[in-house]
This record gives structure tokens, C-alpha cells and sequence, in this order.
């Protein structure tokens, strides 16, 4: 049995000595006239015969996916390889191909396009519809002794356009460079198939999984069954409360008034979350840096002589996770023994000083942001 890849060669030495016998100037002139007849309109993209108000019966529905491996099981389309061959359908096809390439890739020179879907070093895969009319395709250059084939133009009418590309290239450069045209402008992109996946069913496949999925979901929780609500209150206009426990679904939750007793008593206030990100945004500050964690006693030995009460801002966010401080003058009391201290032990226009200084302002300013926020 002989490969695409040996036909494809075959195929090439036949047109090629066809040329060499004189048919070539033939086929040329058949090319210009085929795409001066396309140039003049009497062979059109899909998306040029619409007509206002027409629905195509073949086009999906909001909610409904049509592929392609569907519509070729179901006769709407079928998929031919055609190339340069000096048949007159097969310059039919490529012509409308062109067309569709030059229309749906508009930052594409025209005559590039032309002349590699017209060039006999590369084949097109047309899509064609039952009428006969093509509406996309690929045209490509196939390198079979280097395992890899070069996708030049991909373009398909604009209702169905597939991605399945990506910009990042992982095939060894040795195997492409010098083979795939690079040029300035062009976006090198990348498709790899995997000969045990079945790409026309996939669709299928992740449905299946996602069944798959679900089943066992399910066999672990109850969150697929959806319980009644309540009636009482609209039934009956007296009802004030009633026991939780005859809400439909809330025994089989597991839940317990423990369990919202615990969640109140780990609610923070607004004020403590405050206290937490003010402490956050100290931690990163450029001044925090002496502050960070308590002083060493091994690196500053009569520090815990001179300042009874010491504070950092680990200790600090420390107080802040537990909820160590109700009121706001609490947090600030505490936050200002850091400056204090710093500026008991060292003395005025050190280094330490001036952090103390610029953190300082720093907590003062967002101390008067709360106040302002919490005063309207």
C-alpha cells in the first residue's frame, strides 16, 4: 500500500514532467483566467451570497454545536484533497479557496495567497458543502521524511472557525528550520497530533468523562438533591420563626447550632480587619525594616534596659490574628511604643530615627483615613 507521502511525490513528477512535455504555459494561462474570473465575482466566498433576513437551515441553534465530524457523517459536507493538476474542478476549488484565504487573512499579500494555493509543491484540503461550494480549508506543504508537514493558509467561512493552535513551538528546530517560510509580519504557530487520540470524537470523550465525573461526585455527597422550601411563612402570615431543624435538608446537612456559635465567635469586625492590613502594609514599608521582629538581646545587650515595654511588628500582627485589641486606641497604643522606643534608644538623625519617623507618618496617615471613614 503506498503512502500519501509516495503518492504525493508521484504526483509531483508527474505534473512536473506534464510542464517539461509544454503543458505548462496551458495551465498558467488557465490559473490567470480562473483568477480574473474570481476577481470579477462569478466565483464567491460563502459569506458573499448572503442575502438580509435569510437563516441558513444548516446553522446551529443558540445551544447547539455543530461539528465538523457531524455534518460529514450526517452528507452536509465532505472534505477532498485537490492541487495544482490542470484539472479544470480542481482549479475551481483552489480559486475559491484563494478567495476565502485572501478575505478571511486581509493582512495577507493577495499574491502571496495565490501563488503557494496555485504553487504544485503544496496540496489544499478543501471543505465542500453538498452544492459543491467551498467553504474553507488548509493549503500545505507536506515534508514526510522529516515528520512534519507545513500548514501555510488555515481559514474557514466565519461561522465555523476552529482553534486548536499554539504560539509556543516545541518541535526540534533542526527537523523545521530552513523548511516552514518565516517572514516579517507572520505569527509561527503550532499543532501536534497525537495518533491515539480520535480528534472527531472528543466532544464525545469529555462528555463521557465528565458523566464519569459527576457519578462519582455524587456517590460521595448529597449535593445533587434539591430539597423543598419552606411554606410557612406564606401559608401562614403569623409565623415568626420556627425550628431549624424542620427546614427540609438541614439533618441530613449534619449542621448543629454549635456550628453557628463557632463561625460568630471567629467573625472579625470591620476594626480588626483594618488592624490587619494596616499591619500588612507596615510589614512591606521601605522604614520598616529595623521593626520587623523583637530586638536581640545577644546583638544589643542593655536594650531591654532601657525600654520596659517593647514592641515590633511580629508581635504586633501577632496581637492583630488573635483579636487582642477591641478598641482602636488599644491598636494604636500598642503600634506607637515602636516608634516611641526606637526613639528613646537612639538618638536624633540616625538612621533608626528616621524610620521610626517615616513609619510613623505612615500609621498616623492611615489612622486618620479610618477615623474619616468611620465618622460619616
Amino acid at each position: 500500500m503506498s503512502t500519501y507521502g509516495e503518492k504525493y511525490a508521484s504526483r509531483q513528477n508527474a505534473t512536473r514532467e506534464s510542464e517539461s512535455k509544454g503543458g505548462a504555459n496551458s495551465n498558467r494561462k488557465r490559473l490567470r483566467d480562473e483568477s480574473e474570473e474570481a476577481d470579477d465575482g462569478e466565483i464567491k466566498d460563502d459569506d458573499d451570497d448572503e442575502v438580509p433576513g435569510k437563516v441558513d437551515a444548516e446553522v446551529p441553534t443558540a445551544g447547539e454545536e455543530k461539528t465538523a465530524a457531524l455534518e460529514e457523517q450526517q452528507g452536509l459536507i465532505h472534505f477532498e484533497v485537490v492541487y495544482n493538476d490542470g484539472k479544470d474542478v480542481s482549479m475551481r476549488r483552489l480559486t475559491e479557496l484563494k478567495n476565502i484565504f485572501q478575505k478571511q487573512l486581509p493582512k495577507m499579500p493577495k499574491e502571496y495567497i495565490a501563488r503557494l494555493v496555485y504553487d504544485r509543491n503544496h496540496s489544499s484540503l478543501a471543505i465542500v458543502k453538498t452544492d459543491g461550494h467551498v467553504v474553507g480549508g488548509i493549503t500545505f506543504r507536506l515534508f514526510e521524511h522529516r515528520q512534519f508537514a507545513e500548514i501555510v493558509f488555515c481559514a474557514v467561512s466565519s461561522t465555523e472557525q476552529v482553534k486548536g493552535f499554539t504560539k509556543e513551538i516545541t518541535l526540534d528546530k533542526r527537523l523545521w528550520m530552513g523548511y516552514i517560510k518565516d517572514y516579517e509580519g507572520g505569527t509561527l504557530m503550532q499543532c501536534s497530533m497525537v495518533p491515539k487520540v480520535e480528534y472527531l470524537k472528543v466532544k464525545d470523550i469529555l462528555a463521557k468523562q465528565r458523566e464519569a465525573v459527576l457519578e462519582k461526585i455524587q456517590a460521595k455527597t448529597r449535593s445533587q438533591i434539591v430539597y423543598p422550601g419552606l411554606k410557612c411563612f406564606k401559608d401562614d402570615s403569623g409565623v415568626a420563626e420556627i425550628d431549624p431543624f424542620k427546614i427540609p435538608g438541614i439533618i441530613e446537612s449534619g449542621w448543629t447550632p454549635e456550628m453557628d456559635e463557632i463561625s460568630r465567635r471567629h467573625a472579625r469586625s470591620k476594626l480588626n480587619t483594618w488592624q490587619i492590613n494596616v499591619v500588612s502594609e507596615m510589614l512591606v514599608h521601605p522604614s520598616a525594616w529595623p521593626f520587623q521582629k523583637p530586638v536581640d538581646p545577644q546583638e544589643v545587650p542593655d536594650y531591654y534596659t532601657v525600654v520596659k515595654e517593647p514592641m515590633d511588628l511580629m508581635t504586633l500582627e501577632s496581637n492583630v490574628d488573635e483579636n487582642k485589641y477591641p478598641t482602636l486606641e488599644a491598636f494604636v497604643r500598642d503600634t506607637h511604643k515602636i516608634f516611641e522606643n526606637c526613639k528613646n534608644y537612639n538618638g536624633e538623625g540616625t538612621r533608626y530615627w528616621r524610620c521610626a519617623t517615616g513609619l510613623e507618618k505612615f500609621f498616623t496617615d492611615k489612622v486618620k483615613e479610618w477615623k474619616s471613614r468611620t465618622s460619616k
